[in-house]
């Protein structure tokens, strides 16, 4: 697909056709960036900075309301007396066993 340079204004620009917007996934006035490289430029859709779009997500699920299992979840106790309770009747004493020290390699590999 070609194209040619363009004066915008007092710059020059390029006008990147409709497929090539589609095959990006942005719209006009989206954001790219521009990768430089020996002989090329690339051009990308902008990285979204961290937590964008969470303020907006949270009112969203706010205003939704929980449902009766997220309630249950959040209700939970996350504390067992025993192994058993926690992890099921069908675990034994070796898994369990098993269980901790690759748990507790883990932890010496990264504390």
């Amino acid at each position: 697909m070609a194209s040619s340079i363009r004066k915008i204004g007092n710059s020059q620009g390029v006008i990147l056709p409709k497929p090539a917007l589609q095959a990006l996934g942005v719209a006009e006035g989206g954001a790219v960036e521009f990768v430089y490289e020996p002989g090329k430029i690339t051009i990308i859709p902008a990285r979204r900075t961290p937590r964008e779009g969470w303020e907006d997500d949270a009112k969203r699920i706010a205003a939704a309301g929980l449902t009766e299992e997220e309630r249950e979840w959040l209700e939970a106790d996350l504390t067992s007396d025993t192994d058993t309770e926690a992890l099921g009747e069908d675990w034994t004493e070796e898994d369990i066993a098993e269980l901790e020290a690759a748990l507790a390699a883990n932890e010496e590999k990264h504390p």
